[in-house]
């Protein structure tokens, strides 16, 4: 089997606009996206530069096969590569030069030719990239993007991760949480607008539980410090240990993992199911997200 990487998009200067590119017709494994720029006075941390990358978006003949914000996407990255994406040159220094990559993925493993985006036709795959001019923290911004294709392979299937934003419920305690259907779960990756700090033990979502047809499973309760410690196990990495190392992913997240030992045994299956709903015990009245990542068979069986 042959691969080709190819560039979409070089040194571009980064600008307040929505950049359309038509991806490549063959099956692809994954895109990657690189920012560049120099620091302006300090270090640029990484939510500072990640901010600057509003919306990851991938489209199917309209349908989203990727649709996430810049810091969902990188705490996605961590979870599949066990690795929190990499940002160069990690120094405080005026103009020195600085990049963070992001890799957009269509399947769980790169170069993987049972799970990868499906073949297309020209025009019938785009990339939208939302984007911001970076200036007071990162300035001289620009833009690469290249893609990975597997000539000849015939995925089973593929990956989905979209974004579903949740209000603020009006109230703490429990918030019903309506998930997709229709495909197997990877995972949830919870965005909490509220993680302790000071004097506080309380996290925007402070449980999580898993009602299936209205009967628990899997996740009958699990608390968020817990869920916090699970990170071990996808993230091999220090993770939220002292300041002077800073995140190694954007702050805010855990998981709830239906692929804990990465060998597809305890998949959430929610085809020809009636409901899926996360229950989240809100520890605080406000805004959240969960990032559903999905296995969409595209086998015929």
């Amino acid at each position: 089997m042959e691969f080709i990487r190819s560039s979409l998009l070089k040194d571009h200067t980064t600008a307040t606009e929505v950049k359309k590119i038509d991806l490549p017709v063959n099956p692809l494994s994954h895109l990657i996206i690189s920012m560049d720029g120099y620091n302006a006075t300090d270090e640029a941390t990484l939510a500072e530069i990640l901010a600057f990358i509003n919306k990851v978006t991938v489209t199917h003949l309209g349908t989203s096969i990727l649709d996430l914000e810049s810091e969902d996407l990188a705490a996605l990255n961590a979870y599949l590569y066990h690795a929190h994406p990499i940002l160069t040159n990690n120094v405080a220094t005026d103009n020195a030069a600085r990049v963070l990559s992001l890799i957009v993925p269509f399947g769980r493993h790169i170069f993987d030719p049972d799970e990868c985006f499906p073949a297309t036709m020209k025009g019938e795959l785009t990339l939208s990239l939302d984007t911001t001019v970076p200036a007071t923290s990162f300035d001289n911004s620009t833009l690469n993007i290249e893609a990975v294709e597997l000539l000849g392979a015939a995925p089973k299937r593929y990956l989905k991760s979209t974004l579903k934003s949740v209000a603020a419920p009006g109230a703490t305690g429990d918030n019903d949480i309506d998930l997709p259907r229709g495909n197997k779960i990877v995972a949830l990756l919870l965005y909490n607008t509220t993680f302790p700090s000071t004097s506080s033990h309380t996290y925007g979502i402070d449980t999580v539980k898993l009602l299936v047809d209205n009967k628990e499973l899997g996740y009958s309760l699990a608390r968020a410090q817990c869920l916090v410690g699970d990170m071990i196990f996808k993230l091999q990495t220090l993770s939220r240990d002292i300041a002077a190392f800073g995140q190694v992913l954007p702050a805010h997240y855990f998981w709830m993992d239906f692929n804990p030992a990465d060998n597809d045994n305890f998949l959430l299956e929610t085809k020809g199911k009636s409901s899926v709903i996360l229950r989240a015990g809100m520890g605080v009245n406000e805004a959240a997200k969960v990032t559903v990542v999905e296995l969409v068979d595209v086998s015929g069986a």
